[in-house]
């Protein structure tokens, strides 16, 4: 046998054996003590003496000990009280008797023990129970403990925050403002809450924040807000407002809880923005002036150039001996040519800038491209440049200005030959176009020059960027504008001899 089941041996038979032998022993033995004086004095007292025996060791020691306390009054009775006196013999007419208290005894010996055990169930429930409330009582009482905490130190939070905080009841009244408003306002809590919170707000803004604060109210949702505060010295801030709604678990809102963040600074800003943008329209307005201006001039120049030289040439043919009329009315023919070219010229740049004059005609590019190379062929000739074309075969007919796009090819056949005097070599202008799918068409001017650097490359097009000492640095802008008119776009490369200019133009459907 292991030392356990010895120990638990021990336990059994202390618990269900000696313990309730000892307590029905003790029971019986007074009463039955008692019994010997009683009996000369009142009749038959051992009944009521043996059955308190009985009922204390069922009470005290359980059933086992009651049925041990009945059994031993039971001999003891018969014993002693029952006639013939000291055997353990029982006359018949007594039988009945001892028959009538043994069972009475048993009844009582389980009623006791029951009732003992009822009252032990019912004590343990009840110590159990009030130790249960008192655990309860305990948590309850360490939660509001915490709860309180908490609220302490939310409330130090939010009085130390550098914010201004507050909170409203479920219909929207203020009940609590943090120092920090208190402080900026002037105001005490008191003077703060309900309706009068709506005071310290400036009477334009305080009627539009009434209503987007009910608004807000009724659908249960955030409420964000800008309006000007009264600050304690009687001038106003700036401050977003804005107020959530915190909620139960039920999802009922609980109250609000809402910040005022200042945005002065940002007001300010926006002032500065909106009259620096006003300062900044009048300037692009007048800048929109001087770049018309300087494009016309721009843009005149070569015909004018042209218009100068045949006039001079006009008057020579008039001045020879004898006078060369046909060579004269040529040359003034050719001049009445510039002329319209110019007046288109001034009137298409106009349109650039005033949006007036919209001119879109069904037009060949590799026509203008044709007709381009016989007003360039004169200059080219001077400059000893060649023109080459490359002209794809049947390319759809373009929507576009025709006056426009061609000044561009212009202005891109120019520069690219201005680009090559003084080089060594063969001085080579390209002019190419192809297509694009079906949807576009590209065009491309491409000299033999020494090119541009990186930083050019990024400012090219900007008005007034030019790399010639005599230039305006407007002509790559016009053409960019030209370009971006007709939805198109227009970019510069550098190739292995020169640069390449090229703009694509979407094909009208």
């Amino acid at each position: 046998m292991t030392a356990a089941q010895a120990n638990r041996l021990s336990r059994w038979t202390m618990e269900y054996g000696i313990k309730p032998c000892a307590i029905a022993g003790c029971f019986v033995l007074v009463a039955m003590l008692w019994t010997f004086p009683l009996q000369h004095v009142i009749a038959y007292p051992f009944v009521f003496l043996f059955f308190a025996a009985i009922m204390g060791s069922a009470w005290f020691g359980g059933v086992i000990a009651g049925f041990v306390a009945v059994v031993l009054s039971s001999v003891i009775i018969t014993y002693f009280f029952i006639p013939p006196l000291y055997s353990i013999t029982v006359a018949k007419e007594s039988q009945s008797f001892l028959a009538a208290f043994i069972l009475s005894a048993l009844a009582i010996a389980i009623v006791s023990s029951a009732r003992k055990r009822a009252e032990s169930v019912v004590r343990n429930a009840r110590d159990q129970l009030e130790a249960k409330v008192r655990e309860r009582t305990a948590e309850l009482q360490r939660s509001n403990l915490e709860i309180q905490e908490r609220e302490r130190q939310l409330r130090m939070l939010t009085e130390a925050i550098p914010q201004q905080i507050w909170r409203a009841d479920t219909s929207g009244r203020i009940e609590y403002c943090n120092q920090y408003l208190r402080d900026y306002v002037g105001a005490s809590a008191e003077s703060l809450l309900r309706e009068s919170f709506l005071s310290i707000l400036h009477d334009e803004d305080a009627p539009l924040f009434r209503r987007g604060w009910e608004s807000a109210l009724m659908a249960g949702r955030r409420f964000e807000a800008e309006a000007r505060v009264r600050g304690a010295d009687g001038r106003y801030r700036w401050f977003l407002v804005r107020s959530l709604p915190h909620r139960s678990e039920d999802g009922q809102i609980a109250r609000w809880y809402g910040i005022h963040i200042d945005i002065e600074e940002r007001h300010s800003l926006q002032q500065r923005l909106l009259s620096a943008h006003e300062d900044l329209s009048r300037f692009s307005r007048t800048m929109s002036l001087a770049q018309m201006a300087a494009s016309i001039a721009h843009e005149l120049n070569q015909p004018l150039t042209a218009l100068a030289s045949h006039a001079s040439a006009c008057r020579r043919w008039l001045q020879a001996e004898p006078a060369n009329v046909s060579r004269a009315a040529t040359a003034a023919e050719v001049i009445v040519q510039e002329t319209t070219r110019a007046a288109n010229v001034v009137r298409r740049v106009r349109s650039l800038f005033s949006k007036s004059d919209y001119v879109r005609e069904s037009t060949d590019l590799n026509s203008l491209i044709v007709d381009l190379a016989g007003l360039l062929r004169d200059d080219a000739i001077r400059r000893s440049v060649s023109i080459k074309l490359g002209l794809a075969e049947d390319l759809p007919k373009l929507q576009i200005d025709p006056v426009q796009i061609q000044q561009v090819l212009l202005n891109l056949a120019i520069n690219g030959m201005e680009a090559m005097t003084g080089i060594d070599g063969p001085r080579l202008l390209e002019i190419t176009t192809k297509a694009l799918g079906t949807e576009e068409i590209a065009a491309s001017v491409k000299d033999r020059g020494p090119g541009f650097s990186e930083t050019v490359k990024t400012s090219m097009f900007d008005p007034f960027v030019t790399t010639k000492p005599e230039g305006t640095g407007m002509g790559l802008a016009i053409c960019r504008s030209i370009i971006e008119e007709h939805d198109g776009r227009i970019w510069a490369e550098q190739s292995e001899q020169g640069t390449v200019f090229q703009f694509v133009l979407k094909v009208s459907k």
